[in-house]
C-alpha cells in the first residue's frame, strides 16, 4: 500500500510538514508523504504499514590536501598563461 495514488510509483517517502495544517493532520492520524517520481504530496493513514525513510545522501568525496609545492606550480602556470 506504499504506492502513489497519482502515478502508482513505489518511490514514495515520508515528507516534512510545510505549514500548521500539515502538522495538525497528525491529530487525524494522517501522515504526509511525497512521491519522488511525480513529486505529488498526499496524506496516508498512520495505521498503514510505514513508508521508507528518506534515502541516504551519497557519500561525500574525500578531500585531498594540496601541498605548498602544488600551489606554487599552479601559480606559476597561471602567471605564464595570463597576457
Amino acid at each position: 500500500m506504499g504506492d502513489c495514488p497519482y502515478c502508482g510509483s513505489l518511490d514514495v517517502f515520508r515528507s516534512h510538514p510545510k505549514n500548521l495544517m500539515d502538522r495538525a493532520r497528525v491529530l487525524l492520524l494522517l501522515e504526509l508523504a511525497r512521491c519522488h517520481y511525480c513529486m505529488q504530496r498526499y496524506y496516508y493513514p498512520l495505521l498503514m504499514p510505514p513508508l521508507r525513510e528518506y534515502p541516504n545522501p551519497s557519500p561525500k568525496k574525500a578531500v585531498r590536501a594540496v601541498t605548498s609545492e602544488e600551489i606554487r606550480k599552479r601559480t606559476a602556470q597561471a602567471q605564464i598563461s595570463t597576457p
